[in-house]
Formats: C-alpha cells, structure tokens, sequence
C-alpha cells in the first residue's frame, strides 16, 4: 500500500534553471535515497494554486513519518525552499482500489483531481454510492481510468482526492462533455459532499523518467 506525500509550490521568478538543476540533480535522487519514491510531477493547468505538484510514495505511515522528521529531509526541504514559494504539503492514504497495489511512476499522463469534504453523517452512505453507482459508470468511458481516491491524512485543502487519468487532454474535455460524467457528479455534489473543488493537471518532464529511474 503508498502513502503519498505531496508537494506544492510556485517557483520563485529568475530561479527556474537553478531550481530544475537542484531537483533534478539532488532533490529527486536524494529524496528516493531516503524511501519517498518520486512518482509524479504535475503542472497545474487549470485550478486553484500552487502551480506546481511533486509527489512521492512511501510503503506505510510509520515509514513516513520517521523520513519527515529525519534530518537529511528537512535538510532537502529546506534547499527546496530556497527556489520556491507558496509551499504547501499532504500526506494521504488510499481509498479503494490502489490499497490493493503500490502507486507507481505514471508517464505522459493529464489528471482530473476532484477535491471535497464529506457532509456530516453521510460516511457509508457515500462509500456505498461510490462502490455501487460511481465507479460503475465511471467504468463505462473507456478514455479515462480512475487512479484512485485519497483519504487526506495531514495538510492538503480537503478530506477527499478523486483522482482520474487519461492519456490526452482532449479527454478531459470530452469528459467534461460526457452525459454519464456530468450526472454522476451532479448526485455526488449535491447528496454527499461539500467544498467541491476540482484541477487539470500535466505531467510535467522533469518527472516523467527521473535520472535516478532509468539507471
């Protein structure tokens, strides 16, 4: 099972070539070193900022919080805020079907992240709509895949992160478009959560094959 911690940040002005030396140079290897596994680097397209997401696996909890607190990483988060501003982080455990496998490097990706709470008392109500409604339809658009949802453990904007892949952006649109999509979350927003946000995000060079993967 990953616990993922996520990154986000906007780059400071004038620092972007020293800032893209750094991660791809120290950052990344460094912080794969220490068991928080570069899986993702994402832009943010359209939606709410920081611009910029990083995000890295670790294999439970427990191992996470022992990297957060160890002194290489605050050292490395430190370097990494010297390039950067309007940080912010997340640690999140998995709902549904990635508790069943590890989250792994995803490549020449575009995401659809939904962010919401909960509204109060409606915990299993919700799981039994995502199990028995959600997912089957979501199921049926055969252009897009759904990644994953996330319990939202420490930071972040939200309690809950639906999170959907395709291949190309043109997707997003016609999923936008696409009746079964629309209706689906339309019910969910209106009986089950609150603070809907949602962003389109791209995946971005630097992590698509970090140096450190392909050795």
């Amino acid at each position: 099972m990953s616990i993922l911690f996520t990154q986000n940040f906007d780059i400071i002005q004038e620092k972007e070539e020293e800032y893209g030396e750094f991660i791809a140079q120290t950052y990344v290897p460094q912080m794969n070193a220490m068991g928080l596994a570069s899986v993702g680097g994402y832009y943010v397209e359209i939606g709410f900022g920081p611009r910029v997401v990083g995000v890295h696996a670790s294999g439970s909890l427990d191992e996470l919080s022992h990297i957060l607190t160890s002194k290489e990483y605050k050292n490395m988060a430190l370097g990494l805020k010297s390039f950067v501003y309007n940080y912010r982080n997340a640690a999140m455990e998995p709902l549904g079907k990635i508790k069943e496998g590890g989250y792994t490097i995803q490549k020449n990706v575009w995401k659809l992240n939904q962010y919401y709470d909960l509204r109060p008392g409606m915990k299993e109500a919700y799981k039994e709509f995502i199990i028995n409604e959600h997912l089957p339809v979501m199921s049926r658009i055969d252009y897009v895949e759904v990644t994953g949802g996330w319990n939202v453990i420490l930071g972040g904007v939200s309690e809950i992160i639906a999170e959907f892949t395709v291949k190309d952006p043109i997707d997003i649109g016609r999923l936008m478009n696409n009746e079964d999509f629309r209706t689906i979350t339309l019910k969910l927003r209106s009986r089950y959560i609150r603070n809907y946000a949602s962003r389109v995000l791209r995946c971005t060079e630097r992590f698509d094959e970090p140096r450190w993967f392909r050795l």
